[in-house]
């Protein structure tokens, strides 16, 4: 369904989402814009023909959609902008009673074209949290999607593990009879690239339990929680200085654990990426250990997007990415968050989210968030 506005002739926005129309691709700059003010403008009236202040001309198509990237060629009151524009750009010029038609004929479909398609989905989508049937229906569903290029990843993962390779072999080099961790945080650029592709070596090895959880639940191993989950927070600081995250361990742990570790490491690395990706730049984010007698329960705590009531079980869906972490990422496929809820409930660590209700008093748009899991412990 995503694909129907290919057929509509001029390009369209829908939250971050970009279509190429059938005659007009999307404008470069409209891509690259940061304000976004064409589709923020609630005040326009559908089919309206409005200029944003970068000369390029815009319409509301519904109550999620714009119009956008073209340029009318008989604005009443043509900005400079919008003047440049139109001698620039002279295949982008369209009438504004083309616009208008063209909206009114997409409007005229009904149900499961306009914004009748988005409140049929969402509708579905909030019966998930009340339907758990539903839901493994369609996470299942889901996972299906993405199984074509999980595949095609073979030639690209052996790149990887060959690059990292080599970086390993130049930190032992450099520094013998350090552990290669230890070097890489010594050396910028040797360390750069090893961090980088044993990112990627994480995150493909990830991909797996999606298509078969059945993984999860044998090769068990008895492993010590805190020095388990320090190997990958060190993984993810290196990403995290990059934006100048705080990322740090709090709270004593000496409890043993028997899992599959690479089942957990699974979850461990999918709730750090997206504690780093969200987390704003120069804020702080913790990894929270609270041992008790029998379980321990780990709490990813860091400033993130808006998660909206309807969407706490949504955002666990393969391919499924919060309304605000869209606007502020564009990037992602909701894959991290989905494979770790998958292996969680394989396991029952009762994975879990918990946001506050207020934004931050210093970043704006961003609220404190919490995934929890738990843990049982062994002797």
């Amino acid at each position: 369904m995503s694909n129907i506005w290919r057929l509509f002739p001029y390009p369209t926005l829908s939250d971050a989402s970009f279509s190429d129309g059938s005659i007009l691709s999307a404008h470069p700059e409209c891509v690259n814009c940061r304000t976004r003010e064409c589709l923020a403008d609630e005040k326009a009236h559908t089919g309206e023909v409005k200029d944003c202040r970068f000369g390029i001309t815009y319409a509301r198509l519904d109550e999620k959609r714009v119009v956008n990237g073209v340029v009318a060629s008989d604005a009443t009151s043509p900005s400079p902008r919008h003047r440049r524009r139109y001698r620039e750009e002279p295949k982008r010029r369209v009438r504004s009673a083309s616009i208008s038609a063209a909206i009114d004929s997409a409007r005229a479909l009904g149900p499961g074209v306009v914004a009748d398609y988005e409140r049929l989905r969402d509708e579905v989508l909030k019966n998930l949290a009340t339907d758990p049937e539903m839901l493994k229906t369609v996470a299942k569903q889901l996972r299906t999607e993405f199984e074509q290029n999980l595949s095609q990843s073979h030639d690209f993962l052996q790149l990887v593990k060959l690059v990292h390779g080599h970086a390993e072999s130049l930190l032992n080099d450099k520094h013998p009879g350090m552990s290669t961790v230890d070097a890489a945080e010594r050396s910028p650029v040797e360390g750069a690239i090893y961090f980088s592709t044993e990112l990627m070596l994480v995150k493909m090895d990830s991909l797996i339990y999606l298509r078969e959880i059945n993984r999860a639940l044998g090769s068990e191993t008895r492993f010590q929680i805190h020095p388990f989950v320090l190997k990958y927070a060190r993984i993810y600081k290196w990403q995290a200085e990059q934006k100048e995250l705080s990322l740090r361990l709090e709270g004593d742990c000496f409890a043993w654990c028997r899992y599959n570790n690479q089942a957990i490491g699974t979850i461990i690395q999918g709730l750090l990426d997206n504690l780093v990706k969200y987390a704003p730049a120069g804020s702080r984010a913790a990894i929270v250990f609270s041992e008790e007698s029998s379980r321990v329960r780990l709490t990813f705590t860091s400033l993130g997007p808006r998660i909206d009531d309807d969407e706490r079980e949504k955002i666990f869906l393969p391919g499924y990415r919060a309304r605000a972490a869209r606007r502020v990422e564009m990037g992602g496929m909701g894959l991290g968050l989905a494979t770790a809820k998958e292996i969680s409930d394989a396991l029952g660590l009762q994975l879990t989210v918990e946001q506050a209700q207020v934004e931050d008093s210093r970043y704006l748009d961003r609220y404190l968030t919490r995934f929890q899991l738990q843990l049982v412990k062994t002797p």
